[in-house]
């Protein structure tokens, strides 16, 4: 009978609810110190966690500027890309949002390609070389190789205006729209760059490297790679404040430090990239004088003879107007004589005039008007 039972409270037991065979104050609600934390407090410690701090992107930026001691030519090629890596990677953990992760990812992927496209150049094509071993036997003539300080130096800081931006969106929660299409502009600018870099390479191995390249993104840009360099750091810089002026509020006195160092950085790169294409532009005009602007195509060429014929046509008609309201405008004696001459110039002395043409608003006012083949307009 006792076996009975105890297997009766057993089976009962199993199907009651396991809260009931609970003490009450396991049952209850848990003190607030064993509840979870919210999702907020989480994302907020983890930022203030991976946030690099200003001196870790400082290092970032400039250590690899020091490159520039050992090859000068390295300062500005090897060590531009290295230090565009290195600082998205170092941000990128730090990313609240996906718009700050796509941002610090493009720098990241921009140094990157960069790297390995220098390098590419440098095994491949003997006359880069060349080129770097001349840029630093230029550099030891000048001095020895501390005296390349300063320069290593203003690169390192303009490698830091770069990243700056990267400190405005990182820690933003909720940047603006305007950032997230600014930093798609930026994607933009690093697919146009790499397109330019490959389409030259490419044609360069095939036609020699003295070949002016017509084809592809040169089609529609001069010099797609620096015009995209100059889409994305400026539109990186943008984001970058755009993100500042709706997240930080009455703080963005905070974040004016990274304002101005995202400026100076947008500045010298510009600055760099316009002397750049500058200098490309004497160095192929030196090869190819023929070639040292774009030609017009011989449907463009017969447009713009067009234009001016009819430009013409239309310059003589209001010279024929002015001319009627002159003399309609005082008495001028029969024998007078009035000149107006274009901007190319007097007729040369002795050149006979061509025959004279009435125009019908002057012989309405009593006169006839005169052009030669310089545009020479005579009352008589």
């Amino acid at each position: 009978m006792t076996i009975a039972r105890l297997a009766i409270l057993l089976l009962a037991a199993s199907f009651m609810p396991t809260a009931a065979l609970l003490p009450p104050r396991i049952v209850m609600a848990a003190p607030s110190s064993l509840r979870p934390p919210r999702l907020a407090t989480l994302r907020r410690a983890r930022v203030q966690m991976l946030s690099p701090s200003a001196g870790s992107l400082a290092a970032a930026s400039m250590l690899p500027a020091l490159l520039g001691f050992w090859k000068s030519e390295y300062g500005v090629s090897y060590a531009y890309g290295t230090a565009t890596f290195l600082s998205g990677i170092l941000v990128l953990p730090s990313a609240t949002t996906r718009i700050a992760t796509a941002h610090a990812a493009c720098l990241a992927l921009y140094g990157l390609r960069l790297n390995a496209f220098l390098l590419y150049r440098e095994l491949s094509i003997a006359r880069f070389r060349e080129f770097r071993d001349k840029i630093e036997a230029r550099a030891l003539e000048k001095g020895g190789r501390l005296s390349r300080a300063p320069f290593i130096a203003s690169c390192g800081l303009l490698y830091l205006g770069l990243a700056a931006p990267l400190m405005l969106t990182a820690p933003a929660s909720a940047p603006p729209a305007l950032a997230g299409a600014l930093v798609c502009l930026m994607y933009a600018g690093w697919l146009t760059a790499a397109a330019g870099d490959a389409w030259k390479s490419v044609v360069k191995a095939r036609k020699g490297e003295d070949a002016l390249v017509t084809g592809g993104p040169f089609r529609h840009l001069r010099h797609p790679n620096f015009s995209g360099e100059m889409l994305l750091w400026g539109a990186s810089a943008a984001a970058g404040a755009a993100t500042a002026a709706t997240n930080f509020g009455r703080s963005v006195l905070a974040a004016c430090g990274w304002l101005s160092l995202s400026a100076l950085g947008w500045a010298g790169i510009s600055f760099v990239l316009a002397q750049a294409a500058t200098s490309l532009e004497k160095r192929q005009a030196a090869l190819q004088p023929s070639c040292a602007a774009p030609q017009p195509s011989r449907r463009a060429a017969s447009r713009t003879a067009e234009t001016a014929a009819g430009a013409k046509v239309r310059g003589d008609a209001g010279l024929h107007r002015v001319a009627a309201r002159r003399l309609a405008g005082h008495h001028a004696p029969a024998k007078a004589v009035a000149c107006c001459r274009r901007q190319r110039g007097p007729a040369p002395h002795g050149r006979p005039l061509a025959a004279a043409k009435p125009s019908p608003l002057a012989a309405r006012a009593g006169a006839a008007l005169v052009l030669d083949e310089t545009d020479t307009i005579v009352f008589t």
